[in-house]
């Protein structure tokens, strides 16, 4: 059963993939945005409220979002698989979820454990900063390239 571009069910999954995908890459940026003033030496009150819990739920919805993206394509055109889109997407989002279950958010962590303490160690701080940023710089990268590859399917 196709449920077709106007059912309601198909437009849940298109939002909630779509939803997850703003959510999960966005708040990642937001880290990232955290990761330059931590890399810059700037420790705060607003850092240590954004940065005090570790990694946000918000942040791991990165990776649900290929969930409610399968859910779509299974319903509607299985065909897709093989596609240079749909293959390139895949591909953008699996790299990105490497590089930040692998590096960022260690780095995410470290910066955390480094935070709670009362006098913080700026040396690891900013160290594990600069791998946090980069990090969530190409996973924004990666979510335009993914964009770009599921909206216009080259």
């Amino acid at each position: 059963m196709s449920l077709g571009v106007n059912s309601p069910l198909y437009v849940g999954l298109l939002a909630t993939h779509v939803g997850l995908g703003v959510v999960g890459y966005g708040s990642n940026a937001v880290a990232g945005w955290y990761a330059a003033r931590a890399k810059a030496g700037v420790i705060d009150e607003e850092m240590r409220r954004f940065l005090g819990d570790g990694i946000a739920l918000a942040q791991w919805c990165v990776i649900l979002v290929p969930v409610a993206g399968v859910a779509l394509l299974a319903d509607h055109n299985l065909a897709d698989v093989g596609r240079s889109w749909f293959i390139g997407a895949v591909a953008s989002w699996v790299v990105t979820a490497v590089v930040l279950i692998s590096v960022g958010w260690p780095a995410q962590r470290r910066i955390t454990r480094e935070l709670a303490t009362a006098f913080p160690n700026l040396k690891t701080v900013k160290t594990s900063a600069s791998a946090m940023l980069r990090s969530q710089q190409l996973a924004v990268l990666l979510y335009l390239l993914a964009f770009t590859f599921m909206l216009f399917k080259p």
